[in-house]
């Protein structure tokens, strides 16, 4: 992992490479803060715990994606039944 957003620079690589791989442990998906990313992208006005948590949000997101762990939305039941539809129609 070399994702070092908002990591002191001085910190050893042992060091840094924990921190990485914490982030990466604690990230869950999660909608309102997906949400909350497309309304700062678009100019959006958000209050600043928000701002923070989503800075944390993506720096876990970056991390987990760095460590090849999974960051999309996971399955819903919807989703299942469109996919499993799909596959039966090209059977």
């Amino acid at each position: 992992m070399n994702t070092r957003d908002n990591i002191d620079p001085s910190s050893n690589p042992d060091g840094i490479e924990r921190v990485l791989r914490a982030r990466a442990d604690a990230f869950r998906y999660d909608p309102e803060m997906e949400n909350a990313a497309e309304l700062a992208a678009k100019g959006e006005q958000l209050t600043p715990s928000l701002r923070m948590a989503l800075g944390y949000y993506s720096d876990a997101k970056k991390a987990a994606g760095a460590a090849g762990r999974e960051i999309s939305a996971p399955a819903t039941a919807d989703n299942l039944s469109a996919a499993y539809s799909s596959l039966n129609k090209g059977a």
